[in-house]
């Protein structure tokens, strides 16, 4: 009896770990990573892994070096479950060599007025914005842009307040 029962136990878990590996296998949407670098594919899979239980989807995978001769590789991911996503569902994504985790930026647009509790929450949003343009996986100025419409909305929300 104690033997069937540490049977079933080392079957559960071989069956766990099978599981939890074959869980990890990423989606590529694109041929944007045939020749991915161990880095690369590192990075692919902490994003699977954060994103679990979504089964990301990527595309548009691009490698390049910092100036500090760090990899750095830009694409996106959609967490979509459709086998086709829709552009407007990818997110921007971005990682260094030297960062522990990858940086997912979502694209919001930002309301035409905002409770001035909501700032941080927003000004935070920017946040990843800005870490994916140092990295160079967004066009520069794109912080500077969304700040700019931040604060828009943020005086417009202050004069109304005001009146």
């Amino acid at each position: 009896m104690k033997r069937s029962f540490a049977l079933c136990i080392v079957l559960s878990g071989l069956c766990l770990v099978a599981m939890d590996h074959s869980a990890t296998a990423q989606t590529m949407l694109d041929n944007s990573a045939e020749k991915a670098s161990p880095f690369v594919k590192a990075t692919l899979k902490a994003l699977t892994t954060r994103f679990s239980g979504a089964h990301p989807k990527f595309r548009n995978l691009a490698v390049h070096t910092n100036s500090d001769k760090k990899q750095v590789v830009c694409g996106q991911v959609s967490l979509s479950n459709s086998k086709t996503p829709a552009n407007e569902s990818f997110l921007s994504f971005g990682a260094s060599e030297d960062t522990e985790q990858p940086i997912v930026y979502e694209a919001r647009t930002i309301p035409t007025a905002l409770d001035s509790r909501e700032a941080n929450q927003w000004i935070n949003h920017g946040a990843d914005l800005e870490e994916l343009e140092e990295l160079g996986c967004v066009p520069e100025g794109s912080y500077r842009q969304y700040g700019d419409t931040l604060n828009k909305v943020l005086q417009d929300s202050k004069t109304n307040a005001t009146r």
